[in-house]
């Protein structure tokens, strides 16, 4: 099977998301922000509790991810999922108070047909097996097929996904770590987030791969 193999030098070169805000893991510029909240976050928070990001979403990231959602390398989800692991560190939530369950950002069955396979479920098994947690891959589901995101600003990716999922299955008073490959503006990991609180979900958190940086 063909991963995604990297030496030393090309590791340490990729774009770590090391300083970001402690909410929404939105990329932060200046080293005097880390630990602080983004300026989006301090007008109006999110509706998930916590986010984590591993690379910021530029140069080899977004060739990668590509590579990985539109030229069928399945095998590239798994490889981002081990380096997810090597990223999350010991007091991180995912640890500390470790989830119930793992959500990956359901696909409409029309583009999961298409694509052959969900990238955020092949994500999930990786931190699954390492820290037996089971994946939730029915609670949600998505029940209208959304145009691309792609191309779209904050409030037309808002109004795109509002209202597509729906909860099939009570996850009531659990600790939910939602999947995703990449953060972009944020609107579908906080519309998901949004159904799991409104449904009782007590915590929620989200891990990806990547964030992008606001433009």
């Amino acid at each position: 099977n063909e991963a995604i193999e990297l030496c030393e030098k090309c590791y340490r070169s990729l774009p770590f998301n090391n300083i970001y805000c402690v909410r929404c893991a939105l990329p932060l510029a200046d080293e005097d922000n880390k630990n602080t909240l983004c300026g989006r976050c301090i007008q109006k928070l999110p509706e998930y509790d916590y986010a984590h990001s591993v690379f910021r979403y530029e140069e080899d990231v977004i060739g990668l991810i590509h590579q990985l959602k539109f030229r069928d390398k399945i095998t590239y989800a798994r490889s981002f999922g081990e380096l997810l692991l090597t990223a999350i560190a010991p007091d991180d939530d995912i640890r500390s108070a470790r989830p119930d369950c793992l959500l990956p950002v359901p696909l409409h069955p029309s583009r999961l047909r298409q694509r052959g396979f969900n990238q955020s479920i092949e994500i999930a098994r990786v931190i699954s097996k390492k820290y037996a947690i089971p994946i939730e891959c029915n609670a949600v589901i998505r029940q209208r097929r959304t145009v691309s995101q792609t191309g779209l600003n904050a409030q037309q990716r808002q109004k795109n996904i509002r209202g597509a999922f729906a909860m099939v299955k009570p996850l009531q008073g659990k600790h939910a770590l939602i999947i995703d490959d990449v953060i972009t503006t944020g609107s579908t990991v906080n519309e998901l987030s949004r159904l799991l609180k409104k449904n009782n979900v007590e915590r929620v958190g989200v891990l990806s791969i990547a964030r992008a940086p606001i433009k």
